[in-house]
C-alpha cells in the first residue's frame, strides 16, 4: 500500500517553508522536498567573522507578510537607515549625504554630472510622490509596464553606466528588464535614503525560515537532499518521481505545490499548457553572485555610514552596508557585494584565487579597507530572484493560476517577487488548499492509502 500524502510541496524556500507554517493547524499529511542539503533557498546566510550575513536576500519589508512573520516568530530585527548613497567609477568611491556631493566628487564631463544628477534627483521625487510610509502606492500603478532603460535614452554614457550598475545591484535584472514602478523601491529608494521600509535580520535572513519549519504542523516532514524529478497527473492523484540518497522513490498526493524557481517549474511538470509555459518564460529568473566581505573600520569610522554604492566596472555591481549608522562592538563591518551582472559563477564559493580576485575589486573602491579585512566569502546562483519586468507582470495572473491540483508559489508568482513576496503567495496558496481539502470536497479523499498500480 502507498501512502497518499495530501500535499508535496516542492522547494524548501522561503515559499515552501511558509505554506507548511500556514497550514499548521490542519491535520494533513504535508511532505516538503528540497534539493538542496539545507532549507531557505535564496535566504542563506552565513556566519563571517562571528556574525550572520546574507548571501542572497538582505531585507524584511515593512508592511509585508516577510515582517509578519518575523513579529510572530521573535526574529529580531533592526531598521535599514541610511544617510548617504555612494558611486564609484574610474577609480573614484564618492559617498555622501547629498546628491549633489555625490556627482561632484565623480571623474565625470560636466555634462555627464548635470545630466547624473538631474536624472537622480528626479528619480528621488518620483520616489516621494509615490511611496507613504515606505510602501508604494496606487499611484505608481502605471510604471508597471514602463522599463527603467526607457528612462536612460537621454543620459550620456558615463551617466548612464552608473544608473545601470545600481538597478543590475539593486534588482538583479538589468535596466531592460526592470519595470519604472518597482524601480522606486530596488533603485530610488536607496537614492531617497528611504528609512520606513526595510528591516535588517540581526540573525540572519535564514532564521526566517529554520523559524518556520521549526513550527510547521505536527503533519508536516521536511526533507533535504531530495532532488524531484516529475510531476504528474494520475487521474485525480498526483505521482511525484525524486530520488536522494536512499534511492529512488515515487510519492502520491492529492495536491502539489511548485515552489521552486521559475526556470525549473516546466522540466519537472508533465504536460503544462500552452499558457502556463507562456507565462513561465517571461518570469526571467536569471543567475547572481554575491560576495560578502568584512573589515576593521577602527581608525576610518566612515565606513559605517556606507549604505549603498552602485561600482561601475567591477566584478559586482553594488555594495551594501545593511546596518549603516552602526559600529559594531567588534569594530568589524560586514559588506554584500551583489555581482549580478556577473550571472551563476559555479564553483566561487571555494575558489581562493576567485575570491582573492573580487577581494581586489572591493578594496579597489574602498582602498583605506586594505590590510582590515578580516573575512570573505562568495555564494553563487543559478537561479535568484524574478525580474520585475513589465512582461512579467502582464504574465502575473496566469502564473499564479492552478494547473488541476497543481499549485504555483513563490517570488516568480508575486507581484512583488523576492522573498517579501515569496512568504506573500504562502499565503494566497495556503487559502487554496484549504478550501481543496476541506472535508466535503471532491479532492478530500476519507482514506490515505491506496493499493500499488
Amino acid at each position: 500500500m502507498k501512502t497518499i500524502r495530501d500535499v508535496v510541496v516542492v522547494g524548501a524556500g522561503p515559499a515552501g517553508l511558509a505554506l507548511a507554517y500556514e497550514l499548521r493547524d490542519l491535520d494533513i499529511d504535508v511532505q516538503v522536498l528540497e534539493a538542496d542539503g539545507d532549507i531557505g533557498g535564496r535566504t542563506r546566510s552565513v556566519q563571517l567573522a562571528g556574525a550572520a550575513v546574507n548571501t542572497g536576500a538582505m531585507f524584511i519589508y515593512r508592511g509585508t507578510r516577510a515582517e509578519e512573520l518575523a513579529e510572530e516568530l521573535g526574529q529580531e530585527t533592526a531598521p535599514f537607515h541610511p544617510a548617504t548613497y555612494g558611486v564609484h567609477i574610474d577609480g573614484v568611491t564618492s559617498v555622501a549625504g547629498s546628491t549633489p556631493e555625490i556627482v561632484e566628487g565623480l571623474p565625470l564631463p560636466a555634462e555627464s554630472k548635470i545630466a547624473l544628477a538631474d536624472f537622480m534627483e528626479g528619480l528621488a521625487r518620483e520616489y516621494r510622490d509615490n511611496m507613504s510610509d515606505g510602501t508604494i502606492t496606487d499611484k505608481a500603478a502605471g510604471l508597471a509596464n514602463e522599463t527603467v532603460a526607457a528612462r536612460l535614452a537621454g543620459l550620456p554614457g558615463p551617466a548612464r553606466s552608473v544608473i545601470e550598475a545600481a538597478v543590475r545591484g539593486g534588482a538583479v535584472g538589468d535596466a531592460a528588464q526592470l519595470s519604472a514602478k518597482y524601480a522606486l523601491r530596488y533603485l530610488a529608494s536607496y537614492i531617497a535614503h528611504e528609512r520606513d521600509n526595510r528591516l535588517y535580520p540581526v540573525n540572519g535572513m535564514q532564521a526566517l525560515p529554520r523559524a518556520l519549519a521549526a513550527n510547521a504542523g505536527a503533519g508536516t516532514a521536511i526533507r533535504t537532499g531530495v532532488r524531484v524529478h516529475s510531476v504528474k497527473d494520475l487521474d485525480g492523484l498526483l505521482e511525484v518521481r525524486a530520488a536522494s540518497e536512499s534511492g529512488q522513490e515515487v510519492l502520491l498526493a492529492r495536491q502539489v505545490v511548485m515552489a521552486v524557481p521559475a526556470p525549473l517549474v516546466a522540466g519537472l511538470c508533465e504536460s503544462l499548457p500552452g499558457w502556463k509555459h507562456k507565462a513561465l518564460q517571461a518570469a526571467e529568473t536569471p543567475g547572481s553572485t554575491t560576495f560578502t566581505i568584512a573589515a576593521n573600520i577602527e581608525g576610518v569610522p566612515e565606513f559605517a555610514d556606507w549604505s549603498f554604492v552602485s561600482t561601475v566596472g567591477k566584478k559586482f555591481d553594488a555594495i551594501i552596508n545593511p546596518q549603516p549608522g552602526v559600529l559594531p562592538a567588534d569594530g568589524i563591518v560586514r559588506f554584500t557585494c551583489y555581482g549580478n551582472s556577473a550571472g551563476f559563477i559555479p564553483g566561487i564559493e571555494c575558489d581562493e584565487e576567485l575570491i582573492r580576485v573580487w577581494t581586489e575589486d572591493f578594496l579597489g573602491v574602498a582602498p583605506q579597507l586594505r590590510g582590515r579585512t578580516v573575512g570573505a566569502a562568495a555564494a553563487t546562483w543559478e537561479h535568484c530572484f524574478s525580474v520585475l519586468s513589465p512582461k512579467r507582470n502582464v504574465a502575473l495572473p496566469d502564473l499564479q493560476r492552478s494547473v488541476g491540483n497543481i499549485h504555483f508559489a513563490g517570488d516568480y508568482t508575486s507581484e512583488t517577487a523576492g522573498s517579501h513576496g515569496a512568504y506573500q503567495e504562502a499565503r494566497r496558496v495556503a487559502q487554496t488548499l484549504r478550501e481543496a481539502l476541506a472535508p466535503g470536497t471532491a479532492t478530500h479523499a476519507a482514506g490515505r492509502s491506496l493499493a500499488p498500480r
